[in-house]
């Protein structure tokens, strides 16, 4: 089972957890499990969003020593395709043999080898990979090998510029992460006070789940929470 396999499962289970929580402290009934599943859903793609986040900024960071290594290569006399793929066993010891970026220079080394332009082939990857520094790098290097610049001038500027914005983002995401977790924590609080006041005092909230009107209330409870929850979410990611 593969990384994204066992981040997919944890996900499911994490949802199923979730769902049968909500539904144990809010409506004490199993039945009402299907419709706070529409609550797991949400939960699912909101967690699996993020990790998706996650893995976009790794993909940075690891493109962004892809170039670094490149313009060394550049600098010691190689072409720009060999100081591409001379660069695989160094990205492999820094990020593992599965990681994006190594995928990718397989993906180079295999299309060279077919004769394939390198160009075509970064604005194939740029326009596949959902990384906008990908894609203004694939722009910028199809216009240098076009007019014959300096290449590894190109390679260290691009590498410069495009460090800089990646490391900016990493520490904005690093600042939030403290933010993250005290949302995450404020979201698992009611449930466990809830949990808590049943354990100390059985039959506490009994009314709650026994009424027409206790599950009206424990509805709208639920709504605020949930809707508690997106907001928080929201304003993290649209800070981030």
């Amino acid at each position: 089972m593969d990384k994204k396999q066992k981040q997919h499962v944890r996900l499911i289970i994490e949802s199923v957890v979730v769902v049968l929580v909500i539904t144990y402290c809010f409506y004490r009934n199993w039945w009402a499990a299907l419709p706070v599943s529409l609550v797991g859903i949400c939960f699912y793609r909101q967690e699996k969003k993020e990790l998706w986040m996650q893995e976009m900024e790794e993909r940075r960071q690891q493109f962004k020593e892809l170039l670094f290594l490149t313009a060394t290569g550049l600098k010691a006399g190689y072409s720009v395709e060999n100081a591409f793929l001379n660069s695989y066993e160094d990205l492999k010891n820094l990020f593992g043999r599965d990681c994006y970026i190594c995928h990718i220079l397989l993906h180079l080394q295999q299309n060279l080898r077919n004769h394939n332009s390198i160009t075509e082939m970064w604005k194939t990857i740029g326009e596949s990979s959902g990384i906008v520094e990908i894609q203004e790098f694939a722009k910028v290097f199809a216009v240098a090998k076009k007019s014959g610049g300096n290449m590894t001038q190109l390679l260290q500027t691009t590498a410069d510029v495009i460090g800089k914005r990646v490391e900016i983002k990493k520490e904005i995401y690093i600042l939030l992460s403290a933010k993250r977790l005290e949302l995450k924590i404020m979201n698992i609080m009611p449930p466990v006070i809830m949990l808590y006041m049943e354990i100390t005092s059985p039959g506490y909230f009994d009314v709650m789940y026994h009424s027409p009107g206790g599950l009206v209330i424990m509805t709208i409870i639920l709504f605020l929470y949930v809707a508690g929850y997106g907001l928080g979410r929201r304003i993290i990611a649209d800070v981030s």
